[in-house]
């Protein structure tokens, strides 16, 4: 028994992360280069599209892989608002249940796409939907999908980005402004300072 909790307490830092689309999305294609010898990610499963319907998968998730028992762990669900109003009231009322569960809602207007935007510069552009963002990379980038590894094109920068990131978000707070609602933002740089933080340990 002794044994077998010494084993548990060496256990690698885990992040976990529910994102639209699970292993086939942006997210995914993004956060895996975060993984090390040192710190572990993991995805979510599930099929959910919707911030309940994810966030139920996500808790099934965290039951089935006994989660709970990790000492070094983050969750997070990682969300777009698609500037939708009725998203963006489904994000707010599930963000209860994600607060008793020790999970981190991380948004993006209109898309997750948007923090690929701000590495390539201190963007103030306001896009009207997630294809408008995709657009404007594939035009920055010369080609994009949601199945490419982004990261190896714009690791050089990231650090910039999570300033970019950083002064949107005090920017909208400043101005007395709801960051839900801001367009653009994103809060993923908030992912990258946990797995900062992990690598450390």
């Amino acid at each position: 028994m002794a044994r077998r909790q010494l084993k548990q307490q060496r256990k690698r830092p885990l992040i976990v992360i529910c994102s639209e689309g699970g292993i086939k999305s942006s997210e995914y294609y993004y956060f895996r280069n975060y993984r090390t010898r040192d710190l572990r990610i993991q995805f979510s499963t599930g099929n959910s599209t919707d911030p309940k319907g994810m966030l139920d998968d996500l808790l099934k998730y965290i039951q089935n892989e006994d989660i709970k028992s990790e000492d070094n762990v983050r969750i997070f669900l990682v969300l777009d608002t698609d500037l939708d109003d009725r998203r963006i009231n489904e994000i707010k009322e599930i963000s209860g249940k994600c607060l008793e569960n020790n999970i981190e809602i991380i948004t993006s207007a209109p898309t997750f796409e948007i923090w690929y935007l701000l590495h390539y510069r201190n963007n103030k552009l306001k896009f009207n939907t997630s294809q408008d963002v995709k657009k404007e990379i594939e035009k920055l980038n010369g080609t994009y999908s949601e199945t490419m590894d982004m990261y190896r094109i714009i690791k050089n920068h990231t650090s910039e980005a999570r300033k970019v990131a950083k002064a949107l978000e005090q920017r909208t707070i400043r101005d007395g402004e709801e960051l839900i609602k801001a367009n653009p933002h994103t809060s993923v740089h908030k992912i990258l300072d946990d797995i900062d933080e992990f690598n450390k340990i």
